[in-house]
């Protein structure tokens, strides 16, 4: 397994103008970025997004409504990178838990650098924790899965069954150890509840090009390479 495959960081720009907006998908690299505009955290458009990895904040020379902005994106996602752009207060926005501050005075192409550089951090810290399999990521802190370049959505249930499929994967995983470690003392005997979760996740992990998921006769299941 490897962590060289790149999936789009999951960025989250706050406040933003539509020329901020321009501005900000300019300065990062070219489809490493899945960007998500809201105008507040308190929106009804807010997305459905458990977890970002990137949160860039437009302050609008208005650091009265940025601080606490800023507080609330750090109480929601603690290890999460957070930039602001056009401070009037750079300490205040700092103190309440950015990790830079751009001044509002500052050019375009100082903004561009400090955009570039953090999401260089985020995309540095994100490959340390997601492993790749073929085309399959898995960041196992997160508890987040991509398929072929995109995010898949699994059940708890589901998770459970990847994860030690996953974390031994290319060797045979036998029939009770799946039973135990996805269900533990749950698991009805005279079911074929296993045989069931392991069709949901083939069918989730369907669009991958380079990783399947093997029945091995007598034994269980693999997750192993094609072809």
């Amino acid at each position: 397994m490897t962590s060289e495959l790149l999936i789009p960081l999951t960025v989250l720009v706050l406040n933003g103008s539509d020329e901020r907006h321009r501005t900000v998908a300019s300065a990062l690299p070219a489809g490493e970025a899945d960007l998500l505009y809201l105008e507040d955290l308190g929106s009804t458009a807010e997305p459905a997004k458990e977890f970002i990895d990137l949160c860039i904040v437009d302050a609008g020379t208005d650091d009265n409504s940025t601080v606490p902005l800023v507080q609330r994106v750090r109480r929601r996602w603690p290890l999460v990178g957070i930039c602001c752009l056009g401070c009037t207060d750079v300490v205040a926005v700092l103190e309440a838990g950015a990790d830079d501050a751009v001044p509002a005075d500052a050019g375009p192409e100082v903004e561009a650098a400090q955009l570039a550089a953090a999401f260089r951090r985020a995309r540095g810290a994100t490959s340390e924790l997601r492993v790749a399999f073929g085309d399959l990521v898995y960041d196992r802190e997160a508890r987040r899965v991509w398929c072929a370049g995109k995010e898949v959505m699994l059940t708890p249930r589901e998770l459970r069954l990847f994860d030690i499929l996953f974390v031994r994967a290319g060797a045979p995983v036998s029939v009770s150890t799946l039973q135990d470690y996805v269900w533990k003392d749950d698991f009805p005997r005279e079911s074929n509840a296993l045989a069931v979760y392991v069709s949901y996740l083939r069918r989730k992990l369907g669009a991958s090009q380079q990783a399947t998921l093997e029945s091995v006769r007598g034994v269980g299941y693999r997750l192993a390479r094609r072809g």
